[in-house]
């Protein structure tokens, strides 16, 4: 029987240490601990390290940091923005937005090294329990006894069969040194542009409404650079961002979803997705004659069809209309704007085309207490010279708020 357990445990040692495992001999007795738990627990294959500031004794190697310039620097943008981490151009100057979109790829990148540390931690964990478990319910049934210091085989910290120690694994596996923690800087170095050039993996998860945290934020920033998403970056999935990602699922030949599934986001962090046909000015104008009426459209995923605000207004009278036709307004031309002809004052004056402009309700003087009250009572309706007269807080609102070259229509 003593032969038979000795050979038991010469195959149980060879299986473990051809999975990798470090047997440790001591001259007096073999310890359970060490044949299951590997002596360099803590020293498994290192994940990538990106410290930026990192010195090699043997030579200098590539490091971009604020200050930096050329063509490193702007491949360098380029994958920060295809990887969403910098909305912006790539013009090869390392600023502070670049800095920031490097902090963030780093931290990025210690989350994915921390989940796969503790993912390989817990993997060989379990081995080691399963491999432990298995010998010790073989021992026991096999009920082996001999002359020793204790017998037994049910699994005490310092029990022994037949010379063979028990040892604690749960206290080994505590005491194992932990890996170090990932420095997360604003400098990029060989090891970490080498690491976004061959190893960074853009797709983690599937992200479906309601999702937050940073995956959430990489993916604003990528829809936002792209023109797809409008407004700031918050790291929360709600119904914009879901917008968003279905004009681009509908734009680069995807099923529309709604959520950013592997396929989404492999092409939407990829250098070949097409990019939304953004115009060049947020909103869009109408001027409704027989309604008395202004409307402003804002772009929304593919048209401008997301109404943001309705003003009244008053045109033209019919003997000095307010002329018909689609013009790019020449934009803001004067917090007080003075009218010579008709010897009046208005605020927040716009240019519409020539002579023509959005404007205030009238004042006797630059003076706000000069309000002229018929210029309120007429609007909703036609009365003017032609311009387009609103209420002091509209007319401020588009002053402030659209920009010179945005499209105006006027229609009856």
């Amino acid at each position: 029987m003593k032969k038979r357990l000795l050979a038991i445990l010469l195959i149980a040692m060879a299986l473990l240490t051809a999975c990798g495992y470090i047997v440790v001999e001591d001259p007096e007795t073999i310890t359970l601990g060490s044949l299951f738990m590997p002596t360099g627990f803590a020293e498994e294959e290192a994940l990538p390290s990106y410290e930026g500031d990192a010195e090699t004794e043997t030579e200098e190697k590539l490091s971009l940091k604020a200050g930096s310039r050329g063509d490193e620097v702007k491949a360098l943008q380029k994958m920060l923005r295809e990887y969403g981490f910098l909305n912006g151009k790539d013009d090869g100057i390392y600023g502070k937005k670049t800095g920031e979109a490097v902090k963030q790829a780093k931290e990025y990148l210690k989350d994915e090294a921390d989940r796969k540390a503790e993912k390989e931690r817990r993997a060989l964990e379990d081995k080691i329990e399963n491999a432990a478990q298995t010998v010790m319910d073989y021992l026991s049934a096999l009920q082996v006894t001999e002359d020793t210091e204790s017998t037994g085989a049910s699994g005490g910290n310092a029990e022994s069969i037949n010379g063979i120690r028990m040892t604690n694994i749960s206290a080994e596996k505590r005491n194992a040194p932990q890996k170090e923690s990932v420095t997360v800087d604003s400098v990029a170095n060989e090891e970490f542009i080498s690491y976004l050039e061959n190893e960074f993996q853009v797709f983690r998860s599937e992200i479906p409404r309601g999702a937050r945290g940073k995956d959430v934020k990489r993916l604003q920033t990528r829809l936002n650079d792209m023109h797809y998403l409008f407004g700031g970056v918050d790291g929360q999935f709600g119904a914009n961002t879901q917008s968003a990602i279905r004009y681009f699922q509908r734009l680069n030949g995807l099923k529309e979803t709604g959520v950013a599934d592997e396929e989404t986001q492999r092409k939407l962090f990829s250098g070949d997705c097409k990019k939304s046909d953004y115009p060049m000015y947020k909103y869009r104008v109408e001027i409704s004659i027989s309604k008395q009426r202004v409307y402003v459209y804002e772009w929304n995923y593919g048209a401008y069809d997301k109404l943001v605000k309705t003003m009244i207004c008053t045109t033209g009278a019919v003997e000095t209309p307010t002329p018909l036709g689609t013009f790019k307004m020449g934009g803001p031309c004067g917090r007080w704007y003075y009218f010579k002809k008709y010897d009046c004052w208005a605020q927040y004056a716009y240019r519409i085309k020539g002579g023509i402009l959005f404007h205030s309700v009238l004042y006797s003087e630059k003076d706000e207490s000069t309000l002229r009250q018929g210029s309120v009572n007429a609007l909703g309706s036609r009365a003017s010279h032609g311009c387009v007269r609103l209420k002091v807080e509209d007319a401020k609102w588009l002053y402030n708020n659209v920009p010179a070259g945005t499209t105006c229509r006027v229609y009856n």
